[in-house]
């Protein structure tokens, strides 16, 4: 799954800056990912490369 960074800590988010906390998901800012989002169809198969 791609995500922004959860919203339940406030204006705290910043500290997910600092560990791998997304459990295999792929995690971008809360302002880049509602760019994702408009962007995007749903269902849409997007590849992660290396």
């Amino acid at each position: 799954m791609i995500h922004g960074k959860p919203n339940y800590l406030g204006w705290l988010p910043f500290i997910y800056d600092k560990k791998d906390w997304t459990d295999g998901c792929v995690a971008v800012d809360n302002i880049d990912i509602e760019e994702i989002w408009n962007a995007v169809d749903d269902s849409t198969k997007i590849e992660l490369l290396p």
